[in-house]
């Protein structure tokens, strides 16, 4: 499925947006004329910032894509009016817009949901009411990637306040442009349900749909940039229903025919900036129509049409590679058809690296920011306190010198302490964050291997299947072509499905070395070499079925386990193992100090880490003596069947 204009659906909805047509590329002056212009007085502020709008539209219609630093540094001027005024604010809003739109673009999600979410700060700021933007950018990242229960999921957390909209407009209790980003939503969540063939929802998403729709058309302009927007993808609603779900031939082409009208007819040239930006997603429609339906000619047609289109899509190559293999294979060219599928398994290869670097990129931001806000507590914490210690030396210096000297080294113990403890807790929250990320990796690595064996390995199956059916009906010269073809495509099979079974089990056997990575860093920074001797050990494939929230309470729990080991057991050997045994997985921790006193209540440590297993339904066991103490606490697994 192409990727939608993302641009287009989260756009519409903002207020005070100029409602002309932009003007083509020919016509557009650049953005350096446009700065010129307002700075001899040429242009006022309103006008700037309009003129800049129609700027932006034309680089993303005309496939012009930016460097995010480039992108700021262009629209400096921009903002710096946007903030200027208060009557300006919509063009605050639109300013996070244009920069959250060139990162979709370029496939930077967790960068273009950053700066959706700065422009829902700016509208709710304005405006006292929530937008879709942030949820209905999700719901369509989560359709491009397949993802249909994330994009039910998304949805099922807006319902509520969605289903509240006909009833708020009725009573014009809420201004229209906010009401309208329902369709950023429902869109894509109407492609979900449709995708994974649940009408009933798919109905009742069409019927909210079409409430919203009929109270916003009371008062809306056919005319106007969000009414055409609207009715448009209002159109798509009902070609989900009747060719993704029914494959309704009839119904289908009526769809398709109802959203040309909606983008052709019904406008009449009014919009005709717009109109050339949707022209494609009607184009993409109609050639999955007539590929499936075998009308090559049409398909033919519109394809040269979208090539000749400059890429409106984030995945614009993929898709068109992808339609002239479904046409060639059509045709009966099969070779073609499989040099075809390869270059759109490249071109999607290329895409899904750009989205794994974006989690990388997004997760360590993450991470490094945390740390430096803990650092900069800390720093901020150190700084008080010196300040208080300052006045009172000053005030007490010359009557109670030996006060001050033992006041000194009292309070460098406890600040030792006290940072001793914190450098403890961001270890482990460092580890813990470190562990999240490289499970996203792990987990995007086994989507792509599975994406692999199901979609290309598939077809390549099936393409060998055809090929050996036409090569027992054709002359022995072309058997023996077809049968060489079929061996082509039947070493594709195996390399496919070999390269899918080869990440999959590399994500999978990477598991249990990253996490014994984490355990022995935390191990370093609690326990100097010096004077213990470490041993970590965690057999193959204990996490297969662990999930996150076990793995991070692992990490815990080997924390309060050593912190004890630190205080209490005068210890020179530590010992941390990780196993399965039947259902459950294993954590032991063992030590050779001098064991621990028996208490009424266990001590605060070792509730703790009873708190953190019996949460997950475990037991903790704890076996002191003599001869040393041995924690062992024991979770139950749950085995998950891949979705």
């Amino acid at each position: 499925m192409q990727r939608k204009l993302r641009w287009c659906l989260a756009t519409f909805a903002l207020i005070s947006i100029a409602t002309a047509a932009a003007p083509s590329a020919d016509e557009s002056p650049t953005i350096q004329q446009l700065d010129a212009q307002w700075k001899r007085g040429e242009l006022e502020t309103r006008q700037y910032v309009n003129a800049v709008n129609d700027w932006m539209n034309v680089q993303f219609a005309t496939g012009v894509r930016f460097h995010r630093d480039t992108l700021i540094q262009r629209l400096s001027t921009f903002r710096e009016l946007a903030w200027s005024a208060d009557s300006l604010s919509a063009s605050r809003i639109n300013y996070y817009i244009n920069l959250s739109n060139n990162a979709n673009y370029a496939n930077r999600e967790g960068e273009g949901i950053y700066f959706l979410e700065k422009a829902e700060q700016e509208i709710m700021a304005a405006h006292g009411e929530k937008p879709l933007l942030v949820a209905g950018h999700k719901c369509n990242m989560y359709v491009d990637k397949r993802n249909y229960e994330k994009v039910i999921a998304t949805y099922e957390q807006e319902r509520d306040y969605i289903a509240q909209f006909p009833e708020l407009l009725r009573k014009k209790a809420m201004q229209r442009n906010i009401a309208a980003s329902f369709i950023n939503v429902l869109n894509p969540t109407a492609i979900a349900y449709a995708k994974l063939g649940d009408t009933i929802q798919l109905n009742q998403t069409i019927t909210l749909a079409e409430a919203i729709y009929s109270e916003l058309d009371k008062e809306m302009k056919p005319e106007s940039y969000t009414g055409f927007i609207i009715n448009f993808y209002m159109k798509n609603l009902y070609y989900h229903k009747y060719f993704t779900a029914e494959r309704n031939k009839q119904k289908s082409w009526e769809a398709l025919n109802a959203i040309r009208d909606a983008l052709y007819v019904d406008n009449k040239d009014k919009q005709a900036g717009m109109i050339q930006q949707l022209a494609p997603v009607l184009e993409t429609k109609l050639i999955d129509y007539f590929l499936t339906y075998k009308q090559n000619d049409s398909a033919a047609f519109y394809i040269a049409k979208l090539k000749a289109t400059p890429g409106v899509f984030t995945d614009h190559d993929f898709t068109l590679n992808r339609f002239e293999a479904d046409l060639l294979a059509n045709q009966g060219n099969y070779q073609q058809a499989f040099e075809r599928a390869k270059a759109a398994t490249n071109d999607i290869d290329s895409i899904q690296s750009i989205l794994v670097n974006d989690i990388d990129e997004l997760l360590y931001a993450h991470t490094e920011a945390e740390f430096n806000r803990q650092a900069l507590q800390t720093a901020e914490q150190q700084k008080r306190r010196r300040t208080l210690w300052l006045i009172a030396v000053s005030a007490f210096a010359l009557a109670a010198m030996a006060i001050v000297y033992l006041t000194i080294r009292r309070r460098a113990k406890r600040t030792q302490a006290q940072i001793q403890k914190l450098n403890n807790a961001a270890n482990i929250q460092i580890a813990a964050m470190e562990e999240i990320k490289a499970q996203a990796v792990l987990d995007e690595k086994k989507r792509l291997a599975r994406d692999l064996h199901d979609g290309l390995s598939a077809t390549l199956a099936s393409t060998k299947l055809q090929l050996e059916l036409v090569a027992a009906e054709s002359p022995p010269d072309i058997t023996q072509r077809l049968a060489d073809i079929g061996a082509q495509v039947a070493h594709a099979y195996a390399i496919a499905r070999g390269k899918s079974h080869q990440w999959y089990d590399t994500a999978i056997g990477s598991e249990e070395a990253d996490f014994k990575m984490r355990i022995q860093r935390l191990l370093d920074s609690a326990l100097g070499d010096k004077r213990y001797t470490k041993e970590i050990h965690i057999d193959d494939h204990t996490f297969s079925l662990a999930p996150q929230d076990i793995r991070i309470e692992l990490l815990r729990i080997v924390q309060e386990a050593v912190t004890n080991i630190i205080k209490h057991a005068k210890a020179q050997h530590v010992s941390v193992l990780v196993y399965r045994e039947d259902s459950l997985m294993v954590l032991l921790v063992s030590d050779d100090g001098k064991g621990m006193k028996p208490t009424s209540d266990g001590g605060i440590g070792i509730r703790s880490m009873e708190d953190r297993v019996q949460q997950y339904g475990g037991h903790l066991a704890v076996d002191s003596g003599p001869d040393g103490t041995q924690i062992t606490a024991s979770f139950p697994l749950t085995p998950q069947v891949p979705s």
